[in-house]
């Protein structure tokens, strides 16, 4: 995304290749691939490039980024799971067309 988004064509690990394979291995088990993936499109969204830094790295994103990000989409996750479950739960005690006819 670094060269569709800010034209950088060359990627620079933050330390070094080992650490942020580590640091996206700790981040794939500990969110998942979903959540991960909605993070880092949230990071590419919200950074911006300066002459020093002209790219955004897995390392950083992973290091210092996601600590404000995913507490947020954890959050709207559980609360679009519950939303589902209310639904669901709802249409379930529903009474039917038939339960109102006896009724009235």
């Amino acid at each position: 995304m670094n060269a569709e988004r800010f034209g950088v064509t060359e990627y620079f690990p933050l330390r070094n290749w080992r650490f942020e394979q580590a640091q996206l291995k700790r981040a794939l088990d500990a969110y998942g691939p979903a959540l991960l993936h909605a993070a880092f499109d949230e990071c590419f969204r919200d950074y911006k490039p300066t002459r020093d830094y002209p790219s955004l790295t897995a390392g950083f994103a992973c290091s210092y980024r996601l600590n404000t990000i995913m507490p947020r989409l954890i959050a709207d996750k559980a609360a679009q799971e519950r939303r589902a479950e209310a639904a669901v739960n709802a249409a379930d005690k529903a009474p039917s067309a038939d339960a109102v006819m006896k009724w009235l």
